[in-house]
């Protein structure tokens, strides 16, 4: 056996000898107890006492963004798994009235998370980490990956007073892809545009009434940026608001804690053994072998939205599903990096890329992350087998346990649901046009949304209603002509999500005319106003979608269109979407 030591010296790979002698040793080894990494450890530990579990974390505390970072209300989210023993032990702690309680914590209203504050959180993680006999070591930073050829079979850390090593049968990434870094795995990086990835957020605690709440704002970006950087990025976002306070006029709030962690919208998915991205998704390549299902509104940060893949495009201007969550099914492959064995992802850097990973952040689909990846971990030290085996030949074992705890359960597969209406703890599946008929009622709206992604989709729903996928684009083209102004108009959008040249003549009919938007408001109010609210900018899709068939008959149309120096939002925007070429 050759063991060596890999890290990074200026952000190239090195790598030396490493003679065998580790400081401690286990099964599985944790590196990030983050929200994934936590339960993790957990999983792996739960999955038999004889299973030894060491975590390490940069933080004096586990939990991550989800604790330290008062990130405590996470609005959306699939339900099931060991996480809801957590909640158990965090309710135990609220019962004893000893701690100030999270105002959306209250687990007889279906309509909220189950909220806990960093001080409560914090407790029930140390006690389930002390019930399990999980070994944590804190404030402590992995510096080297301790390999035998491409397995990975420990890690060197550094806790600013002593270096220790730590080896272990099977290691899971759960910070944010520093294991894969390390080991210089690819990673998929950002928009396809110019690598950039979403926003980060500062979260701080506030009093509000005898409870406490998890405020909230959008900083900057760290896509792309250097240490120095990152750093006067973060300095900066902590002397602004949240973290400081614009009015303290209101006497029923207070500041009550600074968020320890950064919250990432967003961090570089790692390349793992199977990518599965939202281009697979709309194109119907669902997986058959999902070990959990996420759920989320597929909302990224980042304001220009003129600039992301086309596929975000698709979705949120194109067909207006801003006001819709989806659930994903993911594969164990998206937890395998590729490139290493003895090694496994837990977190939004799974293998998802950039605009699906946004799919996949609620605190609740990351805990279910987390325990898939440290049950997989801990098969695959018990069962002394790769963690491929684990998703290959014990993969029936696997979804067993997972379906035994509630981490995988079907009826989180709801697809695509209105996110005012809730149905139970979940939310109400939307359906879909099926018909001529049904889909020339929406197109005919203020808000096609549902008709215009039904199109978008239609190669997955071709088979299953009686809009056969053949003869689609000539259904919708027979609608050009058609007196009816909106009909004609999100026909030819709907044309050209499918690529049909057949919706130019229609798209620069709009934008010869006026920039004209209709607001369309959901019946059903849930506790997000930025969903009830719907608007339809046709103007607007037909700059982006004029753009991207780049004809160049077209090019004076645009540079037109581009050249609005006014301060209208919708033409402002509009004449970006102008601009931009693929």
């Amino acid at each position: 056996m050759s063991l060596m030591r890999r890290t990074l010296v200026d952000g190239k790979s090195v790598s030396c000898d490493f003679d065998g002698s580790f400081d401690y040793s286990c099964d599985v080894c944790v590196v990030g107890l983050g929200t994934a990494g936590a339960i993790s450890a957990i999983a792996a530990a739960n999955f038999t006492r004889d299973v030894h579990v060491i975590g390490i974390d940069s933080a004096p505390i586990a939990g991550g963004v989800a604790v330290a970072g008062c990130v405590w209300d996470y609005y959306f989210g699939a339900n099931g798994g060991v996480y809801t023993e957590l909640n158990d032990i965090c309710d135990e702690i609220v019962a004893t009235d000893r701690y100030i309680n999270s105002t959306v914590s209250d687990k007889s209203n279906p309509q909220h998370k189950r909220s806990y504050t960093t001080p409560i959180r914090g407790l029930a993680l140390a006690h389930a980490f002390e019930r399990y006999n999980i070994e944590a070591f804190y404030s402590s930073v992995v510096t080297d990956v301790i390999t035998d050829g491409e397995r990975v079979c420990g890690v060197a850390c550094f806790d600013g007073k002593r270096s220790f090593t730590v080896g272990a049968k099977v290691v899971i990434d759960g910070a944010e892809g520093a294991v894969c870094r390390l080991l210089g795995l690819r990673d998929l990086g950002g928009r396809r545009s110019d690598n950039k990835s979403a926003r980060f957020s500062r979260t701080v605690g506030t009093m509000y009434k005898g409870n406490l709440l998890g405020k909230w704002q959008f900083c900057s970006d760290y896509a792309n940026t250097t240490p120095a950087e990152a750093a006067e990025l973060t300095f900066k976002a902590a002397a602004e608001a949240p973290c400081l306070a614009r009015d303290y006029s209101d006497p029923n709030i207070r500041l009550y804690s600074v968020g320890w962690e950064m919250g990432r919208r967003e961090v570089p998915c790692i390349e793992t053994e199977r990518v599965y991205t939202f281009a697979d998704y709309l194109a119907g390549n669902r997986p058959d072998n999902a070990i959990f299902y996420s759920f989320s509104p597929l909302d990224n940060a980042n304001p220009d939205i003129w600039n992301e893949d086309e596929e975000f495009q698709d979705w949120q201007l194109l067909c207006g599903m801003h006001a819709h969550g989806v659930s994903v099914g993911i594969p164990p492959e998206c937890l395998i990096p590729r490139g290493a064995d003895g090694l496994l992802l837990a977190g939004k850097h799974i293998g998802m890329g950039h605009t699906m990973t946004s799919t996949v952040r609620m605190r609740t689909d990351i805990e279910k992350c987390g325990e898939a990846a440290g049950v997989m971990a801990a098969m695959a030290a018990t069962y002394d087998c790769s963690v491929r085996a684990v998703a290959g030949e014990h993969f029936d074992t696997l979804r067993q346990i997972l379906t035994a705890s509630g981490c995988y359960n079907v009826e989180n597969d709801r697809g695509i649901c209105d996110l005012n209406i809730r149905d139970g703890e979940m939310w109400k599946p939307c359906k879909l046009p099926e018909t001529p008929d049904e889909l020339r009622e929406l197109l005919a709206s203020i808000h096609p949304s549902l008709g215009l992604i039904r199109v978008r989709l239609y190669r997955y729903y071709g088979n299953d209603c009686k809009l056969p996928a053949d003869s689609l684009a000539d259904i919708l083209a027979g609608w050009l002509d058609s007196d009816d102004k909106l009909l004609r108009e999100n026909s030819s959008v709907a044309l050209g999500l499918l690529g049909d040249r057949r919706a130019l003549s229609v798209l620069r009919e709009i934008l010869h005319g006026e920039c004209e938007v209709h607001v369309y408001e959901s019946p059903v109010k849930f506790q997000f106003p930025w969903l009830w609210r719907i608007e339809l900018c046709n103007y607007m899709k037909a700059a982006c979608l004029v753009r991207r068939y780049n004809d160049p008959c077209d090019e004076e149309l645009l540079a037109s269109v581009a050249a609005y120096d006014g301060d209208d939002v919708d033409l402002i925007k509009s004449a970006e979407y102008a601009k931009v070429k693929r």
